[in-house]
Formats: structure tokens, C-alpha cells, sequence
């Protein structure tokens, strides 16, 4: 299944902007928003890996991203007023982490790292930038945005979450793909309680990434998009399916038999970004075994149909055996045994 990236859907947005709305630089603005969004998720991953003793220096830094990350923020608000030609609009919708993936790992990770209550307590008492709502067009509900003339802007971000999401899975495949290595190489084998926290900390990224794609499908969902579309290409990301997976480093395990890949590694950009080696032989693996799964199949296929005829061949025998021994018999008593 090809699925277009962030890239691609921008310069063909880009390309037919004027001619689809009348107006230049509503692209440019909505991927500004989505690109704060990224950084609203880079700051709350940089707190969260914060230690437990804080430093001035730390707190000095974090305080530093805020600021930056407030300015983009409302640098981006000016420009609304102009996108939607004066409409006034309420305030952006605040995400929530989806608490499915709120693991144990994840739990602990944050309690050792930092008591990230505390930290924002002492660092500042407004609502923090990376929590603070970005007004989008899908901020508005679908027939309200009709109402007010945004559809268009709507049907813009809609393509681009199409794009985002896109993009998130590829980043998830990487980080799934390298989770295995980093528990098999580093974690399980960490001589030290920092090599270990560190390297559970690299093995939880990909948490980042689910959370962009389960984002950009709700929005997605909330701008309107066809319900066949949410079901069988952007589906909903399950716990159960983000395993570690063990393919490449333990190849010869037991009960991989069964084993089947998630939805989400059968959507493919169609270009790839970058070449990775352990994707390369994730997918190598996964191909073999499927290959040997058909083959298993088939040879099972035609032993029950073999199977099937000489079932078939030895009830055949039987009756031709007992039908002589009827045709031989003397006495009656024999003869209705043998019938």
C-alpha cells in the first residue's frame, strides 16, 4: 500500500494552492502549526529525560525552550486572523496522551528521570508553552468550519495529517525495528544502573512517535476524514502490537510459527527516506518466514488431500474385502455379519 509522504502531499498542495483557494501561504502556515506541535513534543521529551537533582544549568536550558517555543507560538496566533479573515475563533484544542500506552516502562522511566511536577512548579507558574493549545482549523467542529467558511482550510490539514501520519509510521518501523537490538545489545547486557536507564531510555522513543500518529488520526477523524479510510489504512494503534520484536536477534526462538506482522508494516512511503540496514533485514527475515509459511501450507494442502483419498481408498477396500467374505460365507449367521 503506497502512502504519499509529508513532502509529496506539501508540494502538491503547494502547487494548486492559488487555483483551490484564492490565496497563497495557508500551506506554509498550517505546516508551521503542525512543526510546533513537533517542537511541543521535543520539549516535553527533553523535561521527561531530565534526572531527579535538576541543576541550575538544566532548569536554565529548559526555561530557555520555553521562551523560544511561547514566541513561535504566538508569532504563529498573529497569523490567524489572516488565514481565517477575521473569524473569531476560540482557543486551540490541548492534547492527551492516550493512556493505552502509558506502560509500566514508561511510568518508571518518568519517575526516575525526574518528578516532573516539581519541575515545572519551580520553573514557572503559567501554563507551560509545550502544554499550551494551537489553534488549528481542525480546532473547529466540522459543520461549524462550514458555517464559518473554513472547510478549505480543513480540507488543507486533513491532507497534511494524511502526510504526518505517513511519515510517523515510517519513524515507527525504525524505532521498533532498533528497540529489539538496543534490549538485546544494551539493556540486558548493561554493566551499570546509568548504561541501563540510558539505554531504556533510547528503547522508549518510539512512545513519541506513536503519540504524533494517534494525534494526527484523531485530528484526521475530527476533520472529516471517510471512516473507510480511518478503518483500513489509518488504523488505530494497539499496545499489543508495538512488542518487541525479536526477528533479527533471536531468530531461532520458539513459537514464531504463528506470528504475524502489525498493520501499520504493511503501508509503505514510496520513497524511502534514508537507507537502514536493520530494516533491510527486518523485512528480509519477516519475508523468509513468510515464504516458509506458504510452502508449509501448501505441502499441508496437498497431504490432506492425499490424505482425503486414501481415506476414501481404504473404506473402498474394506467393503470389497467384506462383500467377498459375504460372497463366501455358507451360513446365514456369516452372511449377515459380513453384510
Amino acid at each position: 500500500l503506497e502512502a504519499p509522504t509529508m513532502a509529496e502531499i506539501r508540494l502538491k498542495l503547494t502547487e494548486s494552492e492559488y487555483a483551490d483557494t484564492g490565496r497563497l501561504g495557508s500551506i506554509s502556515w498550517l505546516l508551521d502549526g503542525i512543526n510546533i506541535e513537533d517542537l511541543q513534543y521535543v520539549v516535553s521529551s527533553y523535561i521527561l529525560m531530565l534526572p531527579k537533582d535538576v541543576s541550575a544549568f538544566q532548569r536554565a536550558a529548559v526555561q530557555v525552550k520555553r521562551q523560544k517555543l511561547a514566541a513561535c507560538i504566538s508569532k504563529f496566533h498573529e497569523i490567524v486572523d489572516a488565514m481565517t479573515e477575521g473569524i473569531e475563533v476560540h482557543a486551540g484544542t490541548e492534547h492527551m496522551d492516550d493512556i493505552r500506552f502509558c506502560t509500566t516502562d514508561v511510568v518508571e522511566e518518568v519517575r526516575e528521570a525526574a518528578d516532573i511536577e516539581d519541575v515545572l512548579e519551580e520553573i514557572d507558574e503559567e501554563v507551560p508553552a509545550e502544554a499550551m493549545g494551537i489553534w488549528m482549523p481542525s480546532s473547529v467542529l466540522r459543520n461549524e468550519a462550514l458555517a464559518l467558511g473554513l472547510h478549505t482550510l480543513q480540507a488543507e490539514e486533513l491532507e497534511l495529517r494524511k502526510g504526518q501520519a505517513n511519515d510517523c509510521l515510517e519513524k515507527l518501523w525504525q524505532a521498533l525495528s532498533h528497540k529489539a537490538i538496543i534490549y538485546r545489545q544494551h539493556f540486558r547486557s548493561a554493566d551499570s544502573i546509568w548504561t541501563g536507564t540510558r539505554s531504556k531510555q533510547e528503547a522508549l522513543q518510539y512512545h513519541i512517535k506513536i503519540e504524533k500518529y494517534q494525534r494526527a488520526r484523531g485530528l484526521m477523524q475530527r476533520l472529516g476524514a471517510d471512516e473507510d479510510t480511518l478503518r483500513m489504512i489509518y488504523q488505530d494503534i494497539q499496545p499489543h502490537q508495538l512488542s518487541v520484536d525479536k526477528e533479527v536477534t533471536e531468530e531461532n526462538r520458539y513459537g514464531q510459527g504463528s506470528d504475524r506482522l502489525a498493520w501499520f508494516w504493511r503501508v509503505n512511503n514510496s520513497h524511502d527516506l534514508q537507507e537502514d540496514v536493520w530494516m533491510d533485514e527486518f523485512y528480509r527475515v519477516n519475508w523468509l518466514k513468510a515464504k516458509a509459511r506458504w510452502q508449509r501450507w501448501e505441502e499441508e494442502l496437498r497431504l490432506v488431500q492425499h490424505e482425503m483419498g486414501w481415506t476414501v481408498s481404504w473404506f473402498k477396500y474394506r467393503m470389497e474385502e467384506w462383500d467377498q467374505g459375504y460372497q463366501q460365507a455358507t451360513k446365514p449367521g456369516h452372511q449377515a455379519y459380513a453384510h
